[in-house]
Parts: structure tokens; C-alpha cells; sequence
């Protein structure tokens, strides 16, 4: 498994801050040698996934690993698979009691960098977006197919309360525009 050059997601490092480590300038990724690919596993795989290694005080609202009672934190798909679906106790409460054993997405970030629905749409802004998180592909050469890497498994059926596979959850209406100005407001 491709791990990401420790530096090239870093916050001290100016050239990945443009305009934010979401969307690493194209001059940046290839200055470190990083494919699409890599980077787009980085961001699915281990983007507030993995835990800061850093035992310092640091701007952490920029650091792309995961920090304690962090609401961005998401769980690794690859241990904890989830259908991609929005979970519909945690989108009424911000809770679910099924916690980590849960089969459904808690929260925009687990819902939009999903490897099922990472970039799988454009950017309304395309190049010209300037959001410090965006989830959505800026280029066509971006876009990824839907469901590459993951998907709703055949035969899901019935979802928790009631809510039916082929639904507007499922089709990520619910979160089609996400509001993101929580971000700022990372810890509770």
C-alpha cells in the first residue's frame, strides 16, 4: 500500500496550501512524484483516518490526519466497510448507536470520501473553486466513474429505518450541496 510522503499533505509546507490539501496543485503533485491515483487513495484511504503522529500543538484544522473528538475524523473503509449511504439515526442525532459496526457513511466527509463517491461529480466551480474542502472533481480528467472502488453491494435491501436502497440517500442527495461551514467547528 502507497503511503503518502509524510511532507506532501503537510501544513508547513507552502506549495500544498494552495489553495487547500484537498485540491493539491497539479505543479505540487508532480514536483513530489505523487500519481493521481496515490493521492486520491491518500485522500479515501487515510484522510482523517489516520491518526496525527504529531506530539505537538499544530494547527490540526489543517492537518490532514485525524485528531481527537475531531467531527471530520472518519472511519478507514478498508476495516470498517460502509455502503456509502448516509446513516439515518446519525443524520437526525450526530449519533448512531451502532458506532464503528454501523454499514452506513456518519457525516459529509465519510459520505463524500467514500471511494464510491469520491470526485464522482464536478465541482459547480470547477477550476475556479476555491472551497478549503471540496469533494468533487475540478477537471474531467478528475472525475472518477461512480462506484469505482466500492459500491452498494447487490441485494442491501431494506436499510435501517426505513430508509429503501435507491433512495435520495443513496443517490447522496441528502449531502448533493454540502453545507461545510461545521468545518470550523471541528471539535465539540
Amino acid at each position: 500500500m502507497f503511503r503518502m510522503h509524510n511532507d506532501i499533505l503537510n501544513y508547513e509546507n507552502p506549495i500544498l496550501v494552495l489553495p487547500c490539501y484537498l485540491q493539491v496543485s497539479e505543479a505540487a503533485r508532480l514536483a513530489y512524484g505523487v500519481t493521481k491515483a496515490e493521492l486520491d487513495d491518500f485522500l479515501m484511504y487515510e484522510f482523517k483516518v489516520k491518526r496525527c503522529a504529531k506530539a505537538y500543538p499544530h494547527q490540526w484544522m489543517t492537518c490532514p490526519y485525524a485528531h481527537r473528538g475531531e467531527k471530520a475524523r472518519r472511519r478507514d473503509p478498508r476495516r470498517f466497510p460502509n455502503h456509502g449511504i448516509p446513516c439515518p439515526e446519525f443524520r437526525q442525532t450526530g449519533a448512531c448507536r451502532r458506532g464503528q459496526k454501523c454499514e452506513f457513511a456518519h457525516g459529509v466527509f465519510e459520505f463524500w470520501l467514500h471511494p464510491m463517491r469520491y470526485r464522482t461529480r464536478m465541482c459547480i466551480s470547477g477550476p475556479a473553486c476555491r472551497r478549503k474542502i471540496c469533494f468533487f472533481a475540478h477537471t474531467v480528467d478528475e472525475l472518477r466513474p461512480e462506484g469505482l472502488g466500492g459500491g452498494v453491494p447487490a441485494g442491501v435491501g431494506k436499510l435501517a429505518e426505513g430508509t429503501s436502497a435507491g433512495g435520495p440517500e443513496e443517490r447522496g442527495e441528502e449531502f448533493a450541496e454540502p453545507d461545510l461551514r461545521w468545518v470550523y467547528d471541528l471539535v465539540d
